[in-house]
């Protein structure tokens, strides 16, 4: 460790709970794509998988552009402003799901509400890096991300099977509300001891080489994941059985971001990255070619784990390669931009090759974003 990133300041536990606290409310539509895509189908029932699939392309686009857009102005983030801001806009963007009419409506609403997400994913992102424990905070955002995982399937799928997609966003925005309070505990913005400190703009390829790597591996897991609850459906699992099965992953999800904290830079990031995303191509074969319900029960779990017990390890070699916050603070516009194009292009792809195909679409990608991810995670470890 440097010692430009020794002097950075340390992320008081009641700003990591702000900090979690916001992403989380902001971000409960996005955790429960697969349900609310479901929902939509339902209300919509003359729509074809690749038209709610481009719904689910456009929420998440918007997340990756506004992203993009923090990421290259990080010095805006000193402030309360953008998650203000950002919160409204999520709010809106519910608002206008719950009364639309129609599919482009539908389209309209979650653009809107993408955009409020983007704004503060990418700002608790640049903070948590200005962190000394940047990864420790990392893992216990992503367990955060389990806990809402497990309380979002257990409580959306229930509204779906009850009140449609009209329940579902309704759901979302409650969730949403809570933006609001938790933006006070987010204390440390404008710190005097990091406003003295020079962080150097990052200049090197390798980090961003990483960043495509991330794109084609959530490319393939968001478009994967997208259509489980329709893969689930065709092995005729209901959605509140389906939910079940979502609560069980996310209860792996707030363990192992956990134990990646835990471990620290101990392995390094390369070795864990190889590791986890290999681990995703066979948990993507068997999602996608589940031949009865108890497999299906065991690969969904495990798949939805994986990327997030990944990133605390990823995301704290890419701290520690750019003091900056830029990587950091552009992480979420590579994964929601791989993300958004998923949805679309698999729910095409599977219109025309069936779920099977979109597995193996999936194994294909995972395998070609494992030597760009190595590249600059390997840049990392040995900076670090």
């Amino acid at each position: 460790m440097s010692d430009l990133s020794e002097q950075k300041p340390i992320i008081k536990i009641k700003d990591q709970i702000g900090l979690i606290g916001v992403l989380l409310a902001a971000f409960s539509a996005p955790f429960t794509m697969a349900f609310n895509i479901g929902a939509v189908a339902d209300h919509f029932v003359n729509s074809s998988r690749g038209e709610i699939g481009t719904m689910a392309t456009l929420e998440l686009f918007s997340i990756s552009l506004v992203s993009i857009i923090v990421s290259r102005n990080t010095h805006l983030v000193k402030s309360r402003l953008p998650f203000l801001v950002g919160g409204l806009i999520v709010v809106i963007g519910h608002l206008l799901t719950i009364y639309a009419q129609d599919l482009n409506m539908i389209f309209l609403a979650r653009v809107v509400s993408g955009l409020g997400s983007g704004a503060i994913v990418a700002s608790v992102m640049v903070i948590i890096v200005r962190g000394q424990n940047a990864l420790m905070t990392f893992a216990l955002l992503n367990s955060g991300v389990g806990v809402a995982g497990v309380l979002l399937s257990l409580i959306v799928p229930r509204i779906i099977s009850t009140y449609g997609m009209d329940g579902a966003y309704f759901v979302h925005l409650i969730f949403s509300l809570f933006i609001f309070a938790f933006i006070p505990l987010i204390s440390s913005l404008g710190d005097k001891k990091e406003e003295q400190l020079q962080f150097p703009p990052y200049t090197g390829k390798a980090g961003w080489i990483a960043m495509f790597g991330v794109a084609f591996a959530f490319f393939a897991h968001g478009g994967l994941l997208t259509f489980a609850e329709r893969i689930g459906a065709g092995l005729s699992i209901s959605t509140i059985t389906m939910g079940n099965a979502f609560a069980v992953g996310g209860i792996l999800t707030i363990i192992g971001p956990l134990i990646a904290g835990f471990i620290g830079g101990r392995y390094g990031s390369m070795r864990p990255s190889v590791l986890f995303l290999t681990l995703m191509i066979f948990a993507a074969f068997f999602v996608a070619n589940a031949w009865n319900p108890v497999i299906f029960f065991i690969a969904i779990p495990i798949f939805g784990l994986l990327p997030i017990m990944w990133t605390p390890f990823f995301l704290g070699g890419i701290a520690g390669l750019d003091s900056s916050g830029r990587l950091a603070a552009a992480h979420p516009a590579f994964v929601t931009m791989g993300g958004a194009i998923g949805p679309m292009l698999m729910g095409y792809v599977s219109d025309y090759g069936g779920f099977s195909a979109i597995g193996w679409v999936a194994m294909f990608f995972i395998l070609i974003s494992i030597p760009m991810v190595i590249i600059g995670t390997n840049a990392a470890d040995q900076k670090n």
